[in-house]
């Protein structure tokens, strides 16, 4: 009898109709309902702060919603900019910015080489492909990425211009950077800083679900090592409130905002603003903490039903992870690098995981050990049956 067949017959619910899939850390629909039940309460603002919000104009958004986005990022007001709703595509904008047109202390070229800590998001990767750009992977340290890799790489290297971070509840390892790694990191960079990026996409500064180490703004940090200039902050409320239809955020020096302000008047006449004055009206109702609270409520019980399973394969010795303390992502790594013969299997029984190697630059994992697993979006008993089809694969193939 084949794996499959004795998985098959060890679950009699399982058949080929069976459709679970762990491949994306979306909202849930009770997440989602939290935030609808909410907005139901709030009236469409057609004006704030002063400004008719119906109209064009306002390219740095209302001021109401960048001192929300201030607030989100542990940034200053004028060093915050409100936009539309997704940090990936500021990111993506900001990239081809450098690329274009240049900031003052950030150029992009066709020699351009990033650093990319590993295993990362496979967006940032796939963006920064997109361009070109090379990405150089390069592992994790317990506090961040690992400093040393870092000193050895940009100091063989003058072509290495970039690093992409996600510093708190890192997409998918869960690593939290220490005030003294991103110190040692900026002090490694400041010898680089007439022409560096670093893309701090801080999506889950917010997400916490246990407890976390405080982080100092990172923006007072790179002032301390005069690196402001080459600081690019991304984040949103997409995890926050509604994911289609979210406010991301930029903080940067002021002078990379004009930059910045200056390269989006060619492609948009101004952000929605109806959906910046929604959210401002939104954390009026419910403050920021209270959001989250609630959301923990529904996310933190799936994340203990994953690491129950995961706990028990990792004292058979079948893999390691490391228990995240928020987020969205858990990442298990294959003790037998068996990573593609597991997310075979596990399709080939109705479980849908992202492919192999697609939290490293170009899809290639060296140890073929890495598995992004994503728990929020099914309900909690869709959840079980995740991971009993997940366990029962693992422990099977060893």
């Amino acid at each position: 009898m084949s794996i499959l067949e004795q998985i098959k017959s060890e679950l009699p619910w399982l058949d080929d109709k069976v459709s679970f899939d762990l491949t994306r850390g979306k909202p849930s629909v009770d997440q989602l309902n939290i935030t609808q039940k909410n907005f139901k309460l709030i009236e469409i603002p057609f004006e704030m702060d002063g400004i008719d919000l119906r109209n064009y104009g306002n390219p740095e958004g209302i001021p109401s919603a960048r001192t929300l986005g201030a607030q989100i990022l542990s940034t200053e007001f004028d060093e915050t900019i409100a936009l539309d709703n997704s940090s990936l595509t500021i990111m993506q904008q900001l990239v081809s910015c450098a690329y274009h047109l240049g900031f003052p202390k950030s150029k992009l070229s066709e020699k351009t080489k990033f650093l990319c800590p590993v295993p990362g998001y496979d967006r940032h990767f796939k963006l920064l492909e997109n361009f070109g750009v090379e990405m150089i992977a390069m592992p994790f340290q317990d506090d961040g990425p690992d400093v040393n890799v870092i000193s050895d790489l940009i100091s063989k290297d003058d072509d290495i211009s970039g690093i992409v971070c996600v510093p708190r509840h890192s997409n998918p390892t869960g690593h939290v950077y220490s005030d003294q790694n991103v110190k040692e990191i900026f002090e490694l960079i400041a010898n680089k800083k007439r022409n560096f990026m670093v893309l701090w996409d801080n999506a889950y500064a917010c997400h916490d679900f246990r407890d976390t180490i405080n982080q100092t703004p990172v923006m007072k940090l790179a002032d301390e090592y005069e690196l402001k200039d080459n600081l690019f902050i991304v984040g949103s409320t997409s995890k926050i409130t509604l994911a289609g239809s979210g406010l991301a955020f930029f903080a940067s020096s002021e002078l990379n905002i004009s930059k910045f302000i200056e390269y989006r008047n060619s492609l948009t006449p101004g952000p929605n603003k109806l959906n910046q004055g929604m959210h401002v009206n939104y954390f009026k109702k419910s403050s920021l903490q209270s959001q989250m609270e609630s959301l923990k409520e529904v996310i933190l019980p799936k994340f203990e039903l994953v690491e129950k399973y995961l706990d028990e394969l990792k004292i058979d010795g079948f893999c390691d992870y490391i228990q995240p303390s928020g987020g969205y992502f858990i990442s298990y790594e294959s003790s037998n690098s068996k990573a593609e013969q597991i997310i075979e299997h596990c399709s080939k029984l109705g479980l849908k995981l992202l492919p192999v190697g697609s939290c490293f630059p170009y899809q290639k994992d060296p140890k073929n050990s890495n598995i992004r697993i994503a728990p929020t979006f099914p309900n909690l008993e869709n959840l079980e049956r995740c991971m009993e089809i997940f366990s029962k694969v693992v422990k099977k193939l060893n």
